[in-house]
């Protein structure tokens, strides 16, 4: 077994089947040159035949018989000048093959265009057209001798282009792994720096948090935020859409409300806390609007099914009969009092800007580290795949070269080629 660096394999396979490999180069550029002289000394003879022909014309105007073969004979020799064999400038496999497949077909269509006019040139010309058929048929030939080496000796070049190409194809493989690969580091470092911002930020958030004025705060926020939830828990719930609907039916002039009833409804539905907090003791502006909810379904005019309807009418009784929320709003109404104290104190103040600010940060670097944290995935998802296409491409070249060199090739770790 050899183990060779994938940056030294090409020119190891070189080396080890050296002899083979010169000497089908040495055929390949024979054969080409053969090639190239006989499809360029097919038009010049043509073109001796054409003049010819035509110094014939001239002299043997009285001959009718030959005057004509003459006039065929140029006729033939421009035809098959005019066809042209293009020559590769490469000397891969792919251009010899097109090379080959021209040169045949155009070497049928001369031996055609020769038959189809040989009886009318002969008896006059028959050296002539004996000496153009073998310049045809040596093309024909030449042909198939090139044939033949693709499909045999000129094997071994064909092998060595393909190992180029599955280099080249490891080439690129590899250097999208390093990009892909660099990303992936970036990546885990801002990832890295997002994830200490974040702690830092917490702890700025916890030393703004023991300060007593702070703690107080936060308990007061705390308490008028759970006296919000019981409030849309106890008061308003199964109320929102049919008070929604109230509205739109006196927006449309469909139910009647005084102005100062509908302007009600609307701040209650905007802003259901703040509104019964700044509404006067024993809520009357809620009670009003829970006063005309009742009547409107009483009415029918909201057309809720008979369940539905029962049950706004028994919320409505309770808030407007029974002052079910009277409790939530004197509590409420005291924990703002205090609420706005503390907003009036400079520092307490500063803190909560402060506290929200930081909050703020938080949100918006948590965002960022959940999108570092998708863009993370995918980069090792795509990174892995290249990784495993690169162990793939990596023994299949092992497999060839080791066909094609005789004896078991392994490949060393791949370094930068």
């Amino acid at each position: 077994m050899s183990q060779v660096e994938i940056e030294e394999l090409e020119a190891w396979i070189r080396h080890v089947l050296a002899s083979r490999i010169n000497q089908a180069e040495k055929e390949r550029d024979k054969l080409l040159a053969d090639i190239t002289k006989a499809v360029n000394a097919l038009p010049e003879y043509c073109n001796q035949l054409s003049k010819k022909a035509e110094q014939d014309m001239e002299s043997k105007h009285d001959n009718r018989a030959q005057f004509k073969a003459a006039k065929t004979l140029s006729r033939v020799t421009t035809l098959i000048a005019g066809r042209s064999v293009t020559l590769p400038n490469e000397r891969d496999t792919t251009s010899l093959r097109t090379l080959q497949r021209e040169l045949s077909k155009t070497a049928s269509e001369e031996a055609r265009t020769r038959a189809e006019h040989l009886n009318q040139i002969r008896p006059f010309y028959i050296i002539d057209t004996m000496t153009l058929g073998g310049n045809i048929d040596k093309q024909r030939r030449l042909s198939d001798e090139l044939h033949n080496f693709l499909m045999g000796r000129g094997g071994i070049l064909k092998s060595l282009e393909d190992l180029d190409e599955k280099l080249n194809s490891l080439d690129k493989l590899r250097s999208t792994r390093d990009s892909i690969s660099a990303q992936r580091k970036s990546l885990e470092e801002k990832l890295a720096e997002a994830t200490k911002t974040d702690e830092t930020l917490r702890q700025q958030v916890d030393r703004v948090r023991q300060n007593q004025k702070m703690k107080e705060y936060m308990q007061i926020d705390r308490e008028l935020r759970g006296l919000r939830v019981e409030l849309l828990r106890t008061g308003f719930s199964r109320l929102g859409r049919p008070l929604r609907k109230l509205a739109s039916l006196s927006e449309r002039g469909s139910y009647p409300l005084p102005i100062e009833v509908r302007e009600s409804i609307n701040e209650y539905l905007r802003r259901p806390f703040v509104t019964f907090i700044s509404d006067e003791e024993e809520y009357p502006k809620l009670k009003n609007v829970m006063s005309a909810l009742s009547h409107a379904v009483s009415s029918g005019k909201l057309a809720l099914k008979q369940r539905e309807a029962k049950k706004v009418t028994d919320r409505t009784e309770e808030v407007v009969s029974r002052n079910s929320l009277l409790a939530i709003q004197t509590k409420a109404k005291a924990l703002k009092d205090r609420y706005d104290q503390f907003m009036i104190d400079p520092e307490t103040a500063s803190l909560v800007e402060e506290t929200k600010t930081l909050r703020q940060k938080g949100r918006e670097n948590l965002k960022l580290k959940n999108g570092l944290d998708d863009e993370l995935r995918r980069a090792s998802e795509i990174e892995s795949k290249a990784n495993d296409q690169i162990a793939g491409l990596t023994e299949e070249i092992e497999h060839f070269s080791s066909k094609l060199a005789g004896v078991e090739v392994k490949i060393k770790p791949p370094q930068t080629r």
